[in-house]
């Protein structure tokens, strides 16, 4: 399969975001440097997908619920 790449998924999150991400690498070098920086930035959680190239839907669903405050005394 000449199309084919890897597919590099990961998730990056903090008290203010969260970001999913999906990149492609059309070799195996690049794909590794990709990880090495994924893991000095200590993202140990990756998956890698192998196949053509792809289209991506997102779908995303957020539920929302008021926080109460502690008041200090």
């Amino acid at each position: 399969m000449a199309d084919e790449r890897f597919y590099l998924i990961y998730q990056e999150a903090s008290d203010e975001e969260c970001l999913l991400t999906i990149q492609p690498y059309s070799d195996e070098t690049a794909l590794g440097e990709a990880i090495q920086e994924l893991q000095m930035k200590q993202v140990e959680e990756y998956t890698i997908i192998k196949g053509r190239k792809m289209a991506a839907t997102l779908r995303l669903t957020v539920e929302l619920t008021e926080v109460e405050e502690s008041k200090k005394k």
